[in-house]
């Protein structure tokens, strides 16, 4: 006869989080959309947030992180990941991780360390189908209408507001009193946040076009003539906008299901064909 043996685990304040991307459905503006919800929870005063994305991209990966250290107002000093492609670029031996260099910089800005699990073990992806569930239900977020995914969020920031009223079994304070107390523990934000843009270089086509990630846009240059182009996400826009800079006058494109809220253009003087 084979007996489990489990070990209560406790946690010190401000020290672990756990991160996840997990799957949700909203109808937004009359329409069922599939969306990618970002969560971060406190491993010791319980508390989490929560913040839906239409693409579950590498920019929205690491915008979703600063929205959260700003809402538990300051960092862990650990993150504990699944081994998400938006910051893992190779398994190795063990627990050995090849980094993206774009994750590797912004943590390194945010000074918190990164733990990932070990992969292809059957209780840990058990573990992690649960913990996904456990996110979805604090939240109420496995289905719910919304005018757009700005409403949809409020609604998610609303949830988790709620939840700091709740009591764990064997805590001697609520979620919300926990988190008070945890928030002294942080460290302290950064001054500036990360720059998240993902800067390209794209070609402008015959068609007066250039190609963006997944999208493309049209833009007052000729043929052959090369741009700058930074996009940048946000949560609380479900379309596209486009700022342009100067020298330049871009049209915006694309549609509402695009993962960028607003993209900036900048001609490279470089070309010839400026």
């Amino acid at each position: 006869m084979v007996r489990e043996t489990c070990v209560p685990q406790s946690y010190t304040w401000g020290v672990e989080a756990q991160v996840d991307w997990y799957e949700a459905y909203a109808d937004l503006a009359g329409e069922r959309v599939k969306l990618q919800v970002f969560g971060m929870r406190s491993m010791a005063s319980g508390a989490a947030f929560h913040c839906a994305y239409l693409h579950a991209t590498q920019q929205a990966f690491l915008e979703a992180h600063e929205l959260a250290f700003a809402y538990f107002g300051g960092v862990f000093r650990k993150l504990r990941y699944d081994n998400l492609t938006s910051a893992v670029k190779r398994i190795l031996r063990g627990s050995r991780r090849e980094e993206t260099a774009r994750f590797v910089a912004f943590r390194s800005h945010w000074r918190y360390e990164a733990e990932f699990c070990t992969p292809a073990e059957p209780q840990r992806r058990a573990a992690s189908k649960g913990k996904r569930a456990t996110f979805g239900a604090t939240t109420g977020c496995r289905s719910a209408a919304a005018a757009d995914i700005a409403e949809r969020n409020r609604q998610l920031r609303d949830a988790c507001q709620q939840d700091e009223q709740r009591w764990i079994a064997g805590r001697e304070q609520t979620v919300g009193a926990g988190m008070v107390i945890e928030r002294g523990h942080l460290l302290p934000l950064a001054e500036e946040g990360a720059d998240l843009a993902q800067t390209s270089f794209p070609t402008v086509n015959g068609l007066g076009c250039v190609k963006v990630l997944t999208n493309t846009y049209s833009v007052p240059l000729p043929a052959g003539a090369q741009v700058q182009a930074r996009p940048t996400p946000a949560p609380s826009n479900c379309g596209m906008r486009a700022a342009a800079w100067p020298g330049t006058s871009a049209v915006t494109g694309g549609n509402s299901r695009s993962s960028i809220s607003s993209i900036t253009w900048m001609c490279c003087p470089a070309n010839p064909a400026h």
